[in-house]
């Protein structure tokens, strides 16, 4: 399993141009990435940031996520007012999904 999160900041400006990026990539892993058990973004309660979470089976779907969508890795990073912060997990130990 590879997860990854991911706390972002976005320009208050680009909060519209994010959320769309967001969504029509989470359409298509939804419909067409397999591996990935886990793709969504919360609002965290401040203001403008946001909290990814995205899981997948192995390190290869992973890949393959970020090899589809790098097309949009400039347009999602020019919404942020500063470098995200993202961490990688290792292993799950308890809970849902198993």
């Amino acid at each position: 399993m590879s997860t990854v999160t991911v706390r972002m900041r976005v320009k208050p400006e680009m909060e519209a141009e994010f959320l769309r990026i967001f969504r029509d990539v989470a359409a298509i892993v939804e419909s067409d990435e397999s591996d990935c058990t886990i793709y969504a973004v919360w609002e965290t309660g401040v203001p403008h940031e946001y909290f990814l979470v995205e899981s997948y089976r192995s390190e290869a779907g992973r890949a393959l996520h970020n090899e589809r969508h790098a097309a949009v890795f400039e347009a999602f990073m020019a919404c942020l007012a500063a470098p995200p912060a993202t961490e990688t997990l290792g292993a799950q130990a308890l809970g849902i999904p198993r």
